[in-house]
């Protein structure tokens, strides 16, 4: 029996042990496990990403919050909210917690492409639909999968994503996880709504 590949507009959509497998195989050496860690737990564009490292301010971590202002948000067309309010689990914190308290050298979009799958590749998830922006997709489908158990409706997740509630709807809802992959999401997402 093959194992089953969530891919939606060619990104993964990870469950959260195919995650760790994925992270145990990056270079610790080079900071894309921390980088990976953040993108995950916040659910933040690449871009926006490389815009917080340079503000530590935006972070509030006793509030388990990130304040993104218009300058820090993408700036692409299809972005239609700029600056928004972005929730954190207790894993989110940490994650930026450490972040704040090294040295991360930038990293383009195509070396950590390359990055991620050479490990997804060694942890034998493949290399389709493996990149960067996965991590938003998967944080996105995660949160929108456990909604009900922790306590949260739609608008919120699209409050701090940054989507329309349509896009939500549209990318995000039924991809049919596993009842472990549920519970491993619930778990991961703990203390995301207060």
């Amino acid at each position: 029996m093959t194992e089953r590949v969530i891919i939606r507009q060619g990104s993964r959509i990870l469950t959260p042990n195919e995650y760790s497998k994925l992270r145990e195989n990056l270079d610790p050496n080079f900071g894309y496990r921390i980088i990976c860690d953040v993108l995950l737990n916040t659910g933040l564009r690449v871009v926006e990403f490389w815009n917080l490292t340079k503000h530590k301010e935006w972070y509030h971590g006793s509030q388990r919050l990130i304040d993104l202002p218009a300058i820090g948000a993408c700036k692409k067309p299809k972005c239609k909210k700029t600056d928004r309010t972005i929730k954190l689990t207790a894993g989110g914190c940490k994650a930026l917690d450490t972040l704040f308290g090294m040295e991360l050298q930038f990293r383009d979009r195509t070396a950590m492409r390359e990055a991620l799958i050479r490990a997804a590749i060694k942890a034998e998830l493949g290399k389709e639909g493996i990149n960067p922006k996965m991590f938003r997709k998967c944080l996105a489908s995660w949160l929108v999968e456990c909604r009900k158990e922790i306590g949260i409706d739609s608008l919120e997740i699209t409050a701090s994503m940054g989507h329309s509630e349509d896009t939500m709807l549209e990318h995000y809802l039924g991809f049919g996880f596993t009842k472990t992959d549920h519970i491993d999401m619930i778990e991961f997402l703990k203390g995301w709504n207060g």
